[in-house]
C-alpha cells in the first residue's frame, strides 16, 4: 500500500519521525515517543497504526504498551519483530487522511 506524501507529512507535524515501514504486504506508519492523551493525563510510548485491514478490522492503532483502564479487550501482535498492544475498535475507515485515522483511534483514549 502506498501512503500519499502529503499525509504523512501532515503526520509529521505532530511526530516528526513518523515513517512507513512493511511487513508481509502490510503497511504501518511506525510513531516513536508519540504523546498520547490518557484521560487527564499525557503518556508517551511508541506507537504503529496500520492504515488499512488488520485481523479483522477496518484499521488499527497498536501502542508499546496497553492501557487497560481506558479501552476494552486488548490483544498482543508480533509485528516488526516486536510485541504491540492494541484494543477492540473498529469502524475506522481507511479511506480517511491518515491524521484522521489516528485521531479517531486516540479519541477511545481520552
Amino acid at each position: 500500500m502506498s501512503l500519499p506524501g502529503n499525509q504523512l507529512r501532515a503526520l509529521r507535524e505532530v511526530n516528526p519521525e513518523a515513517r512507513v515501514l512493511d511487513e508481509g504486504g502490510v503497511t504501518y506508519v511506525f510513531l516513536p515517543k508519540q504523546p498520547i492523551q490518557v484521560a487527564e493525563q499525557w503518556r508517551v510510548m511508541d506507537a504503529l497504526l496500520c492504515p488499512n485491514k488488520h485481523s479483522g478490522y477496518d484499521t488499527r492503532l497498536f501502542l508499546d504498551q496497553p492501557i487497560k483502564q481506558r479501552a476494552a479487550n486488548w490483544t498482543e501482535h508480533v509485528i516488526l519483530g516486536r510485541s504491540w498492544h492494541t484494543f477492540s475498535w473498529n469502524g475506522v475507515s481507511p479511506a480517511q487522511p491518515l491524521m484522521q485515522i489516528l485521531l479517531a483511534h486516540l479519541a477511545v483514549l481520552r
